[in-house]
């Protein structure tokens, strides 16, 4: 196990390294992601021109809920999807497979390394529009929104892996990538609060793991929440969600056996 976790943490540190030096993608992606953030600004502004209060939320409740939770998918979009299929395609993924390491648990650390980078360069920008716009995240525990940011990486990374392993069966992942990145983000407030949903809808999903993906971290860091019964129902699901990427990884190895691949 302790050699385990070397390797893992070997794995995540160089592919931190990697994204972190490539300069001119991380000039890229910053400043892109200010513009998002500018015009989520304006495009918020406007529907909050005629009415103060909606859904029982107030244009800078809304707007820092919105713009903390997008920030939260740019830094934990890993496309450990891709990597997997682009693995499976060229046939690296037989390689993966001797090593002393299993191959979802080789994928974590290098989103779990992807992740960092991008948050060493997404949060001073994150920054720079909370000052720009007069927001501020008040948390009202900085642990329970900080262990609801880590399950949410589990979450997003047992997803993406599955989907990766669906490269064994599609010759092209790009829709169900697509498709898999608008279920996430607007079943898990990425687009906008899940306070604008019926309230049957909410109720819904936030017992599924759906409200959990984004929902839940950003209530903790924006002090919507305290309670810490959402964090346990995030908890069971990322258990489940663990194990079922484990599953899906032992019958994919099963199937290579079987037909000698």
């Amino acid at each position: 196990m302790k050699h385990r976790l070397k390797a893992c943490a070997a794995l995540a540190w160089g592919n931190a390294r990697i994204v972190a030096t490539d300069k001119r993608g991380r000039a890229i992606l910053t400043l892109g992601y200010l513009l998002g953030m500018w015009l989520l600004y304006y495009l918020w502004q406007a529907l909050y021109a005629g009415d103060p209060t909606r859904a029982g939320m107030s244009f800078s409740s809304a707007l820092l809920h919105v713009v903390t939770a997008q920030t939260l998918f740019a830094m934990m979009q890993a496309f450990g999807d891709w990597r997997l299929a682009r693995e499976i395609r060229s046939g690296e993924v037989a390689t993966a497979l001797t090593q002393p390491i299993s191959l979802p648990l080789r994928h974590a650390a290098l989103s779990l390394g992807r992740v960092l980078a991008q948050a060493a360069y997404f949060l001073p920008a994150f920054g720079v529009f909370l000052l720009w716009a007069g927001l501020r995240l008040s948390p009202s525990s900085w642990l329970l929104a900080l262990a609801s940011i880590a399950l949410s990486f589990v979450l997003l990374f047992c997803i993406d892996f599955v989907v990766g392993l669906a490269g064994f069966i599609a010759t092209d992942l790009w829709g169900i990538t697509a498709s898999k990145d608008v279920v996430v983000q607007f079943l898990g407030g990425a687009l906008i609060p899940l306070a604008f949903l019926p309230a049957g809808v909410q109720t819904i999903l936030h017992w599924l793991p759906f409200a959990h993906f984004f929902n839940t971290p950003v209530a903790y860091l924006t002090g919507q929440s305290s309670e810490i019964t959402p964090l346990f129902i995030q908890a069971v699901w990322a258990l489940v969600f663990v194990i079922c990427a484990q599953w899906a990884s032992r019958m994919i190895q099963r199937k290579l056996v079987i037909f000698g691949a």
